[in-house]
């Protein structure tokens, strides 16, 4: 957010590609200001599919103001009270001319700001590339980076969960009062941006407790003492996983859950929905008619699915090895005696007699998928474009849940930024049937070796 000061922010490309209504977001009494330069390139911007709708939106959002006002002294008064303006640029500068290593287009930006500045105004250049930032400095221009909030870097990716500090007493009246508490009664709850469903690790000065926001209040949690089937949540993110599983699919059709291999998203999934599928015919228990695992089919080696002999099942197949061996964990406390090769004929016997089935990601197309727990593994490795195909499949009934880690994308096209996981989480953030954590890192079943290998690799 940007502090409530008469200013004016010159956007550049990637910054009116960042975010939904991009020039709504620099205060209410401020400038935004487009370089003519800036609007020309995005009439004919090429990229990825996600900036390029985005880029459409905006020039349509552009077509329908008033021209005269957008290239007035006073702008355009947006909805929000802001002004919005599209600048020409003078003749350059010799300056800025000099600048070899800048293209043309980043010229006109630059003498869009000092034609702006020579009118005692307070101009700020909003960039997220560092070499625009540091040479506009050099000119005398005033620069701030932003936040992407389509594609955002790790740090600001969106973990589902947050601390915060409540009296003893209003810990108490959450767990007393099924309508929870308000917000308000959090320490500096002015300080935090409140999304709906997210997760509250609660510090009191008597106790440690775990709540989610929902309209305005913090209420406790439901689930956290019935985890079915003998399973216990090993941290607090496995809590907050376990409860987002569990919700009815009319509370929570919508899970995503990001976490290293080995924080157990793949084994709590699969659990929870075994569970379900145990109990068919309980019409006093929430059931589920079957569980789906989709997985993209891109291996580490960036393998195809057609380089596979054999038919769907057999393709399939080699990729969803984990899926197996996670079975075969759940099944080890029930058969206690059996063999590793006893364990995988159990776990065989789901997918023989249907109640699991296989799919691959690009066979999804025209499936409507009613009643079903949907495990979609490895989303980090899925196209963000391809997000909306496979979440518009659910029907009544159906839990989908997307697991992966963005820090391991094997799709040569993907990046720890643009990925499925990370555009799914940011634009269903906030979304009332939408539940996200981030399972702790630093809390993995794997070997001290594999973490130590996370770390330094």
């Amino acid at each position: 957010s940007y502090t409530q000061m008469k200013k004016v922010f010159v956007l550049r490309t990637e910054a009116l590609l960042a975010s939904k209504d991009p020039t709504l977001r620099f205060g209410d009494d401020n400038t935004i200001v487009v370089p003519m330069a800036i609007l020309q390139n995005l009439y004919c911007y090429k990229g990825v599919p996600e900036k390029m709708s985005m880029a459409s939106r905006f020039v349509e959002y552009i077509d329908s103001l008033p021209q005269n006002d957008l290239l007035s002294e006073g702008g355009f008064k947006q909805e929000n009270g802001s002004y919005l303006r599209i600048v020409d640029n003078g003749p350059i500068e010799q300056e800025i001319a000099n600048l070899a290593d800048f293209s043309r287009l980043d010229h006109r930006v630059f003498q869009v700001c000092k034609d702006l500045k020579k009118k005692s105004q307070k101009v700020i250049l909003i960039s997220r590339n560092p070499n625009i930032r540091l040479k506009g400095n050099q000119l005398g221009i005033d620069t701030e980076l932003f936040k992407d909030e389509i594609f955002p870097k790790p740090c600001d990716q969106y973990k589902g969960i947050v601390e915060v500090f409540m009296p003893g007493s209003s810990l108490e009246k959450m767990f007393t009062d099924e309508r929870g508490v308000p917000v308000e009664e959090v320490y500096q709850y002015e300080n935090f941006d409140w999304i709906e469903n997210e997760f509250v690790e609660i510090v009191s000065d008597t106790s440690k407790a775990i709540g989610r926001y929902t309209n305005g209040r913090i209420v406790r949690l439901k689930y956290d003492k019935s985890i079915p089937g003998g399973h216990k949540a090993l941290n607090v993110e496995q809590v907050v996983f376990w409860e987002s599983l569990l919700m009815p699919p009319d509370i929570a059709p919508l899970v995503v859950t990001k976490g290293v291999a080995g924080t157990g998203k793949t084994y709590c999934s699969l659990a929870m929905a075994l569970n379900a599928i145990e109990k068919k015919g309980d019409k006093k228990k929430q059931t589920y008619k079957q569980i789906i695992v989709a997985t993209p089919t891109v291996t580490v080696a960036n393998e195809e699915l057609g380089f596979l002999p054999g038919e769907i099942d057999d393709k399939v197949g080699p990729y969803l090895g984990g899926i197996v061996d996670n079975l075969k964990e759940i099944l080890r406390p029930k058969f206690p005696d059996f063999t590793n090769a006893e364990l995988k004929k159990k776990a065989m016997e789901f997918f023989e007699r249907g109640d699991i089935e296989i799919q691959p990601i690009g066979f999804l197309r025209g499936r409507t998928i009613p009643n079903t727990v949907f495990i979609i593994d490895e989303t980090q490795n899925i196209k963000p474009c391809d997000i909306k195909d496979i979440v518009t499949r659910s029907a009544e009934g159906s839990k989908f849940i997307f697991l992966g880690d963005a820090d391991q994308v094997n799709n040569p096209a993907l990046n720890s930024r643009y990925n499925g996981l990370v555009y799914l989480s940011e634009k269903m953030k906030g979304n009332p049937h939408t539940f996200q954590i981030t399972l702790n890192s630093k809390k993995s079943v794997r070997s001290k070796l594999a973490q130590e290998a996370l770390d330094i690799l």
